[in-house]
């Protein structure tokens, strides 16, 4: 059973994703959109191939915080084809990947043109995401499901 923090220890082990630098320079110089319920259709529905990073509570979840380091590596391998890519705020991102069948966080996955592909969920070796992620960029819309 793990043990109750006291105040100042909980304090210390929060994750501040509006101040912490790595969450900074994703939605900042990475050129992640911050997804939330108010603009998750207009990305998700973005004409081409978007990329998508569901995240949960990195204070809980420290595996946010892996995601949030590979995330810019996995748009850099599949730039070429991106026109979009969004990483959800951690305060949503349980709930909006829900809708898409998720069960595991973090996941990395591709709508295109307003169509749900699939994603990789949990954390993965970095060839997992190429292959995986490759497979699921060649899907055809027509045998995925449609968007929010």
């Amino acid at each position: 059973m793990a043990a109750e923090l006291n105040e100042p220890t909980r304090q210390m082990t929060l994750v501040d994703v509006d101040n912490h630098p790595i969450f900074n320079r994703l939605w900042g110089q990475e050129g992640f959109v911050r997804v939330n319920e108010n603009n998750v259709r207009s990305l998700t529905e973005k004409k081409g191939l978007v990329l998508m990073v569901f995240a949960d509570n990195p204070t809980t979840f420290k595996e946010t915080i892996d995601i949030a380091v590979i995330a810019p590596e996995i748009a850099k391998a599949f730039a070429p084809h991106l026109a979009a890519k969004g990483f959800t705020d951690p305060a949503v991102g349980r709930a909006i990947s829900m809708r898409f069948g998720l069960t595991r966080l973090p996941a990395v996955g591709f709508f295109r043109n307003g169509v749900w592909l699939g994603a990789l969920q949990g954390l993965k070796v970095w060839d997992d995401y190429i292959k995986g992620l490759a497979e699921i960029g060649q899907k055809q819309e027509n045998t995925a499901k449609r968007s929010i």
